[in-house]
């Protein structure tokens, strides 16, 4: 097997790419829209159509950019006349739903063209991931590792999608990826790419800033530990000074970047986005002097991406509506991503991971544990990349564990790539190890059988990926007793269950309380027109008189209908809401037992 596996390398590598794009287009296939859908696609549209930057501007443009591309090569219709638009400030929603669904354009393609750069760049990203693995520790760790990445329920989930999670994770990889280069072979070139990735990087996400100060920490390393060049002065003037260039070239970058976003974007448009959006804390202050900031000739542009950076702050501080082990609140749980990551990873893939840190833990520590500064150093300068990638998993974990956000185990991507590489290296380094035949054989069979039981559990959660739970909690049918939002339901089953309905004709009227992306009047109800035979475009052309359809939410009690459909994040959050509007809720509810889950994530009952 290992001979064919180094004869036929490319080929393997090609079918793991092909594989990974066919489990995401065909599963992608049958999901609406979900929640950052709305906002971040007709925002994409927006900045390369009309170059406007007044929608979304809490994200830079990159990865909405890559996924309107393809829309410009459509005859596709914007709401430019409508109230959230024209005078709203970040009317984001509102121009979504009706850019989307309710002006008359086709919601499907556009959702399927918008994803479909996601999910080049995610394969991309695996094929960037294996040539890194390749050269830094071979053929069989890189295989490995593509094997991990590509049949990665969590990774496939979001791949396919029109969110910023996999994109962030891919240019912070890029950015990596480059930024060593930079370290070991200082040139101009190297310096040239290291500072366009990180630029991209920063483009992605806002929190990429948290790059700064770790790039700082690894060129400190590389000063203090490595040999070369030969003194601590040339060092510091090299990979400092050099790292000090990156950062500022690339902040030239982005701002020449943020110009044909935002260069016809009215100025007091601008002006009225940046008060209406930091109305309080910091972010008050804040806007103030980007107003200021604003009057003085040229800065529009980088006055918009300080703007979206100041937003994100503000957004931490006021935390996140969550559900978590059977709480609701709007601040953050420390045992979340722990726990999140380890009932929403494969056990094949948990069991590779716990090996490979004991067995890394006991390597390092084997001889002479009590010289710390020694070994530190030995490590730095003979596996520095293997070095940075371990602190900066353990940097990212502390910040996502001690932040204010708990929206998933999305805000894990930076690192779990980072996971599978380097429990595919130390995997296959123990194996190595053996030190006799029988033992290296038992080892490979054990291994074998881990990646066998890893590609069966991304099986079982086809095509629901973003609802996948291992078996330590029993799968996904459990996963209401542990999170919700984004870790199961974000919208994505919504035409599923408009065709759960439509196929049963003891259903004649369903309640519906949906929280997504898509719109369920869009594919449960008919179009109405006018008297002079041009479509409604808004969110009153629709005629559900006929339709199964009826719209419902917890306040308003219980339906008169026999069946209703719930969402689980609406469900469980509700928990938290209810008291709040001092009525029961759906507390009558959960204490009944659904008859049927639409992808594990809308909740049917029978209530009559």
């Amino acid at each position: 097997m290992t001979k064919f596996f180094e004869q036929h390398y490319r080929l393997v590598v090609v079918l793991l790419l092909l594989l990974m794009a066919t489990l995401g287009l065909s599963s992608m296939a049958g999901d609406s829209g979900i929640v950052d859908e709305v906002a971040h696609i007709p925002a994409g549209y927006s900045y390369l159509k009309y170059g406007d930057y007044r929608l979304n501007p809490e994200h830079p443009p990159l990865l909405k950019d890559l996924a309107a591309f393809p829309l410009l090569l459509l005859d596709l219709k914007f709401p430019l006349t409508i109230p959230a638009w024209t005078t709203e400030s970040n009317g984001q929603w509102e121009t979504g739903w009706n850019f989307i669904y309710h002006i008359g354009n086709d919601a499907d393609k556009i959702l399927f063209w918008s994803r479909l750069p996601i999910l080049l760049l995610a394969l991309l990203f695996g094929y960037i991931l294996y040539r890194f693995a390749k050269k830094r520790y071979g053929l069989r760790v890189a295989l490995l590792t593509l094997f991990l990445f590509t049949l990665s329920p969590n990774l496939l989930a979001h791949s396919r999608l029109v969110t910023t999670d996999l994109g962030i994770a891919a240019f912070m990889f890029f950015a990596f990826y480059f930024f060593f280069e930079f370290l070991e072979k200082p040139s101009r070139k190297s310096l040239a790419w290291a500072t366009l990735f990180f630029a991209l990087m920063q483009l992605a996400k806002f929190s990429a800033v948290i790059i700064y100060p770790f790039f700082g920490l690894l060129a400190l390393i590389a000063v203090v530990t490595w040999q070369s060049p030969p003194t601590w002065q040339q060092r510091f003037k090299v990979y400092i000074g050099g790292l000090l260039l990156i950062f500022l070239a690339s902040f030239l970058l982005v701002w020449i970047v943020y110009i044909p976003h935002t260069w016809n974007m009215p100025l007091e448009v601008q002006d009225k986005l940046i008060v209406d959006s930091l109305q309080w804390g910091l972010g008050k202050k804040a806007a103030e002097v980007l107003v200021k900031l604003n009057d003085l000739p040229g800065m529009k542009s980088i006055v918009q991406y300080l703007l979206g950076a100041v937003m994100v702050l503000n957004r931490v501080q006021g935390g996140n509506t969550t559900y978590f082990l059977g709480q609701v609140t709007n601040q953050s749980f420390a045992w979340y991503f722990p726990l999140s990551y380890l009932i929403k990873t494969p056990i094949a893939e948990l069991f590779l991971v716990g090996l490979s840190l004991g067995s890394g833990l006991l390597r390092y520590f084997r001889k002479t544990p009590w010289k710390i500064w020694t070994k530190f150093r030995s490590y730095a300068q003979t596996n520095f990349v293997e070095l940075a990638l371990l602190l900066f998993i353990v940097f990212y974990s502390y910040l996502s564990i001690s932040g204010n956000l708990n929206l998933g185990i999305r805000h894990l991507f930076p690192i779990i790539p980072l996971i599978l590489l380097l429990a595919a290296k130390e995997t296959l380094d123990w194996i190595r190890a053996a030190q006799t035949g029988i033992k290296r054989l038992a080892y490979s069979l054990i291994l074998g059988m881990l990646l066998l039981w890893y590609g069966l559990s991304n099986l079982s959660g086809f095509p629901h990926y973003i609802a996948y739970f291992n078996e330590l909690v029993g799968g996904p049918g459990n996963a209401y007793k542990y999170v919700t939002d984004s870790n199961v339901d974000w919208g994505q089953d919504l035409k599923r269950l408009v065709a759960y309905a439509a196929a049963r004709p003891e259903i004649q009227k369903i309640a519906v309380d949906y929280f997504g992306g898509g719109d369920p009047k869009y594919y449960f109800c008919k179009r109405r027109y006018d008297s002079a035979g041009k479509l409604i475009a808004d969110s009153s052309g629709y005629d559900c008189s006929q339709s199964k359809f009826l719209e419902w939410h917890a306040e308003n009690g219980r339906p008169p209908t026999d069946y209703i459909a719930v969402s689980e994040t609406f469900l469980m959050n509700d928990l938290y809401w209810a008291p709040f509007r001092r009525d029961e809720g759906y507390s009558w509810l959960r204490a009944r037992e659904p008859i049927a889950k639409i992808g594990y994530s809308i909740y049917i009952y029978r209530i009559n």
